[in-house]
């Protein structure tokens, strides 16, 4: 989003900062001001909406010379001809580049006092988008409906004027005007939905609705696409082929689920996807040859009976 002014202040003048940017509001400035700001560095974001602001309005203070954030945004500012703009909260003085450009002095200012520097603030920023008579806009009361009047009238082109017309277009319940693309595409959709009839027509009006919003999109002219002939054969070839489809699928899973395997090879448990089981099957009370190959004979030994105790000689005891 592009703005007017990037407003730039120390967080200890931030109550001041918000007076300044709802007052620079009210003029229809699109003013940059972050008021959640905890930190005090001026990153790649602060970086691109300052890229993306025609000024930049620096609140020196004596806070504000002692802030990373506010120096390294007035150093952005500065490097840029003609954007910045300075405003003194006090009588500090800031350093170097600074403190030989012009700052207009808004020391005092309050809701219900407005020094004379933010007269020639607004009347610089307004320079800047050839906007002019804002200070006779500033010093009407609540009261001179006919002096505003007046001046709307005066102004046309001006934001407050375009403001004021749709303010007053809505309190009237005017709609305001489409926009000249989206005009196009609804009187194409509506010429598409009068040449259709029938089946056709409901067809048309889907193609139209379409095209149109596509138009709206790119903001282009959509011409009207040519009706194209209904296949009466399209579903029944739509139809076979997926019973073919079908039948092939059958076919498939009959043949890999065939046994592929002899009966003698399979064990009794189940399969897992497709893999079986195996076992060796031989007949009954015979060891399978792989066993007797593996087991070599060997003595026979009786570990069922306890050792019998050795007898002792008389002699020895």
């Amino acid at each position: 989003m592009a703005y007017d002014i990037f407003l730039v202040s120390a967080l200890e003048d931030r109550d001041m900062a918000k007076l300044i940017a709802r007052r620079l509001r009210s003029l229809k400035f699109k003013v940059w001001f972050d008021q959640k700001q905890v930190d005090q560095t001026f990153d790649a974001k602060d970086a691109r909406d300052s890229a993306n602001s025609e000024s930049m309005l620096v609140l020196w203070s004596e806070n504000a010379v002692k802030s990373d954030w506010v120096r390294a945004a007035a150093s952005v500012g500065n490097s840029r001809p003609g954007m910045l703009v300075q405003a003194g909260l006090d009588k500090t003085i800031p350093y170097e580049p600074f403190r030989h450009d012009k700052r207009y002095s808004i020391a005092g200012m309050t809701s219900r006092k407005t020094p004379e520097g933010f007269y020639k603030i607004v009347e610089e920023l307004g320079s800047r988008q050839e906007r002019t008579d804002l200070r006779a806009w500033m010093n009407f009361s609540s009261k001179d409906d006919e002096a505003r009047d007046a001046w709307l009238a005066a102004h046309p082109a001006d934001p407050l004027a375009i403001d004021a017309a749709k303010k007053k277009a809505k309190a009237m319940g005017v709609k305001p005007a489409p926009a000249a693309e989206a005009a196009g595409a609804a009187s194409l959709a509506a010429s598409s939905m009068k040449a259709g009839n029938g089946n056709g027509a409901r067809g048309g009006i889907s193609q139209a609705v379409g095209r149109a919003s596509a138009g709206a999109r790119a903001g282009t002219v959509v011409m009207p696409e040519a009706d194209l002939p209904a296949d009466d054969n399209v579903g029944a070839w739509t139809i076979g082929a997926v019973l073919f489809t079908i039948a092939l699928i059958l076919m498939f899973s009959v043949w890999m689920s065939r046994d592929p395997l002899p009966a003698q090879m399979r064990s009794g448990l189940p399969a897992i996807g497709n893999a079986y089981n195996m076992q060796t099957a031989c007949p009954a009370g015979t060891v399978p040859r792989a066993l007797l190959e593996v087991l070599e004979p060997g003595p026979i030994i009786n570990d069922v009976d306890e050792p019998a105790e050795p007898e002792t000689d008389p002699e020895d005891e």
